[in-house]
């Protein structure tokens, strides 16, 4: 059994004194918004963190104070934090729950963190490092489905990851015992992990048992769980605290501090308690007495600064889905910090739509399949990001993509402005959206909507016209994570190669942008109308041009964007011209989709004048038989009928 120190102690109180001081001050308005401490829980926190080296990486939650504290030491940093100062860990941003720094990361978001952590350990380890990672979850935590993808992938690859449930027996204000069946630890050991359950109110345990699965989890490469048990001596919250007396007193009496103290002298605990104190008091006068400096903007997504040069295809005779494989096999070759993730996409079945076939025998270890779990891949994929790689992940049917949509939203989307400028998250999601395949309701729609308003995530739609290597290389340039929408009714489709500056016989011209936009005519001069696309519907703009300038002797300019979020509204506006005449054509639905955005996004930027129109899926499920899904989703008649609509408009 590992004896404690009295430096030990004094991080007990440390932690004790900081967080009675926080309620303190938020109950005498001196803070706004809310917090969440540990009371009751110190001894988990220092237990862990003296198991721990200096390059481990932690992840917390939103009761992060002890935990921070216990790495870091840096009270005056947290103050300012929750103060919302720009000198602050986060720079004031992140507040209470969000806080970034020296390895330590936490979020408010429960088990959303999780795997990011299984991450961090797989990217030391594929990195030769013996350093591991360290997941803190609650046991109201346990409700999430998330914990056990991310149970699941840790163990698999495996990965050297220590998970600490601080059991304190209540989710929020709900019992344990009404909102969890069975026992916490047979959680993680039915994923044939090593789990030990120990006091976690009883300083020499937690010194012992953290050692001792960190020693473990280091040496073997494999994750480990440690199962604390503990009391919450405070409110969730600031004040919510709705436990009986009876309970609070039968809690007080497992103190960690009043079980560790008898174990040094008088004289002994109370200098370290006077310390402890001292320490605090100096932390929250200098929040304080000194004046803060004057906070940072926070970036509002902008468009990226354009580029002029022509990406267009004009490689050999290939299909798109060739062309796509291609693509990603010279990333592998030029950057050995890519990675393919992503449910079956190894030899021999090389993923649903043969994308990968291939690639993980040229790139062993690189290219992995993983369980079906599309939330767990993408927050193990921010893990890894943030580890150094730069991971690609396959969500085998756009369709799953709504499960995916906390990770973007609240994760990977968030890191950078959230922890106050820390490096961005380069991953890469490829989702294969669309129909005209007859796979009905669940497996035919494109989604890319629903991620469109997410700040600080970049949308891109790839088509066969634009080079894809030349695409991924400037997209990877740019910040933050990608979400590539594919069409699978592209895959099938010829690249159409640039030869003499025309398209497939449209005449072609590359707008200045950050990601590729071209403008396609088939006559010199201005247009008649303008149909803005992207992806999949591009062979069908380009079929509505050829059919309105035969049948109707009218010029229609087709654009062809990549960037759909954030919109590269400059780049548009460029490719209009004069034409105020605009119809916007996509497969996803219509309400509230991508049209609708760019129509708001014109009408802002130029004003009145504008003849707008929209062609999308209906707002409705999408049959499997061939008459339902083609009444569903867009076709040339209607593509015809809209462009006919803005052009006879009074």
């Amino acid at each position: 059994m590992t004896t404690p120190t009295l430096d030990h102690y004094r991080q007990l109180c440390t932690i004790r004194r900081f967080e009675q001081r926080l309620l303190d001050d938020f109950a005498k308005a001196r803070f706004r918004g809310t917090t969440h401490t540990s009371l009751g829980q110190e001894a988990v926190a220092v237990g862990v963190m003296a198991a721990l080296r200096p390059a481990d990486r932690v992840v917390s939650n939103h009761r992060c104070h002890g935990h921070y504290i216990a790495r870091t030491g840096d009270l005056a940093g947290l103050v300012a934090e929750i103060a919302g100062r720009p000198d602050g860990i986060s720079q004031g941003i992140g507040g209470s729950q969000h806080i970034q720094k020296s390895g330590f990361c936490s979020s408010g978001v429960l088990g959303g963190m999780v795997p990011h952590g299984v991450g961090l350990a797989a990217a030391a380890r594929a990195q030769g490092s013996d350093a591991i990672a360290v997941c803190f979850l609650g046991d109201g935590m346990l409700g999430e489905g998330i914990v056990y993808e991310a149970f699941n992938l840790a163990a698999l690859w495996p990965a050297p990851v220590l998970f600490v449930i601080e059991a304190n027996g209540v989710a929020q204000s709900t019992p344990i015992a009404r909102s969890l069946a069975g026992r916490i630890a047979d959680r993680p050991a039915a994923f044939g992990i090593p789990t030990e359950s120990v006091d976690g109110n009883d300083l020499a345990q937690m010194l012992t048992m953290a050692d001792r699965l960190a020693s473990y989890v280091r040496a073997s490469g494999r994750p480990a769980c440690l199962v604390a048990n503990t009391t919450r001596l405070g409110p969730h919250s600031k004040g919510d605290d709705d436990r009986d007396e009876a309970e609070l007193a039968q809690a007080r009496r497992r103190d960690p501090l009043v079980l560790a103290r008898p174990l040094f002298s008088e004289a002994d605990a109370a200098q370290a308690e006077t310390q402890a104190a001292d320490l605090v008091d100096q932390a929250f006068a200098l929040q304080e007495q000194s004046v803060p400096p004057a906070a940072p903007p926070v970036d509002e997504d902008q468009d990226p600064a354009p580029r002029n040069d022509a990406t267009w295809y004009g490689g050999p005779p290939s299909n798109f889905l060739a062309h796509l494989r291609d693509a990603l096999g010279a990333l592998l070759e030029s950057d050995p910090a890519v990675l393919l993730l992503g449910e079956d996409v190894e030899d021999p079945y090389g993923g649903a739509f043969k994308v990968t076939r291939g690639l993980s025998s040229r790139f062993p270890c690189r290219v992995r399949s993983t369980p079906i779990s599309e939330a767990g891949i993408v927050g193990l994929a921010g893990g890894m990001a943030a580890g150094g790689f730069k991971p690609v992940v396959e969500i085998m049917f756009g369709d799953f993509s709504s499960l995916i949509v906390d990770q973007m939203l609240n994760h990977l989307g968030k890191f950078d402005r959230m922890y106050g400028g820390c490096p961005s998250c380069p991953v890469v999601v490829r989702v294969p959206m669309g129909g005209y395949r007859g796979y009905g309701p669940t497996h035919s729609q494109s989604l890319e909507k629903l991620f469109l308003g997410i700040p600080g995530l970049t949308v891109v739609a790839c088509d066969n016209l634009h080079d894809q290597v030349r695409l991924w290389r400037r997209m990877l340039d740019l910040p933050g994570p990608k979400l590539y929408v594919e069409n699978k009714a592209l895959y099938g489709t010829a690249m159409m190669p640039a030869i003499d500056g025309r398209i497939g016989g449209f005449l072609a011209r590359s707008v200045p942008s950050a990601l590729p936009l071209t403008a396609l005519a088939l006559t010199e001069g201005e247009a008649d109308a303008v149909l803005l696309t992207y992806g999949g519907m591009v062979p069908l703009a380009l079929q509505a041009a050829r059919h309105l300038f035969e049948a109707e002797e009218l010029r229609l300019r087709v654009v062809v964007v990549t960037q759909l979020a954030p919109v590269p509204l400059d780049g548009l506006v460029d490719a209009l011209g004069a034409c105020r005449r605009v119809v916007t054509l996509e497969e996803g639905t219509r309400r509230g989709g991508w049209g609708a955005e760019i129509a708001a996004a014109l009408v802002e930027r130029l004003g009145g004048g504008l003849r707008l129109a929209r062609v999308a899926a209906r707002d409705a499920v999408i049959p499997a038989a061939a008459q339902g899904e083609a009444w569903a989703l867009p076709s040339l008649e209607r593509c015809v009928a809209a462009v006919m609509e803005v052009i006879d408009a009074v």
